[in-house]
């Protein structure tokens, strides 16, 4: 099942809807998110996820974290590029 979350990319000055499944890990989550940014900022190489103002580890599952429709997420550098 997708699910709409809000992502919001270091760098970038809108929000951007991504559908995400349940199976999809963190990693994955940030990926799209770059994915859809690339237009208008470029993309991070090591990169954290951010839920609730928490860095996520990046192995777990949308499900695992409990994200849910309209969360929202951020995705910053990880300052070691």
């Amino acid at each position: 099942m997708a699910i709409p979350l809000y992502g919001f990319m270091e760098g970038d000055t809108l929000g951007v809807l991504i559908l995400a499944e349940e199976t999809d890990t963190v990693h994955t989550l940030g990926r799209k998110l770059q994915e859809a940014a690339a237009i208008r900022v470029r993309g991070i190489d090591r990169f954290q996820v951010l839920y609730n103002d928490k860095t996520i580890d990046p192995a777990l599952t949308v499900l695992q974290v409990g994200l849910q429709a309209l969360d929202r997420f951020d995705v910053i550098s990880s300052g070691q590029q």
